[in-house]
């Protein structure tokens, strides 16, 4: 505050000095001629010249009680705005790269996530993959042993069934190639003995 007052009382006494300085000299210039060889406007007069000095310097005396404080608190809470506003935007910005570190972390720990769930998924997907073969070879397998079982027993009834028709055709040509040597027992035993060695 004393910088600024300091100031301001420098640079009105410059003023003053600017704005008396030259008509000093002028009346200085027109004093040392002759008597009625000018004009007396620029004459100088210390009368004058002493009440514009006390009267500048009451208006200094005024400004620096009244209007220079004003002026300095002015400037002064001017500049704490100002430092507010540039420590505000400090804060700002400390709470927006704050913000934006902890976007980027949840922003990480979504990606990790997400890449978790995908193998998680893929390993759920490989595993239903295999249980499904797995089932299906399992069907598959019991598929083909129940169809070799029913396999084996049409062919065992098959055999069984030739063996039969076998053997009643064989009797019945037994029985006529030979009515009157033997009986239809005898026949019946021959040929299911013949039949068995086919086999």
């Amino acid at each position: 505050m004393m910088d600024s007052r300091k100031a301001c009382i420098a640079a009105v006494a410059s003023l003053g000095w600017l704005v008396l300085a030259p008509g000093l000299i002028i009346a200085q210039e027109h004093a040392a001629e002759p008597e009625g060889a000018g004009s007396a406007i620029f004459s100088l007069d210390p009368g004058l010249v002493i009440w514009t000095w006390v009267l500048f310097l009451i208006t200094l005396a005024i400004l620096s009680w009244k209007v220079f404080p004003m002026i300095a608190g002015g400037l002064e809470e001017r500049q704490r705005k100002i430092q507010e506003a540039i420590d505000e935007a400090h804060r700002s910005r400390a709470e927006a790269e704050k913000y934006l570190a902890e976007q980027r972390q949840v922003l990480d720990e979504a990606g990790r996530k997400a890449k978790e769930y995908m193998e998680r998924g893929r390993e759920a997907a490989e595993n239903t993959r295999k249980e499904i073969l797995a089932e299906a070879r399992e069907q598959q397998l019991a598929l083909i042993e129940e169809a070799k079982r029913e396999i084996q027993v049409e062919r065992d009834q098959l055999v069984e069934d030739v063996r039969r028709e076998a053997i009643d055709v064989s009797i019945a040509a037994a029985e006529r190639l030979m009515r009157a040597n033997m009986n239809s027992d005898e026949n019946r035993r021959l040929v299911t003995d013949y039949v068995s060695e086919l086999r």
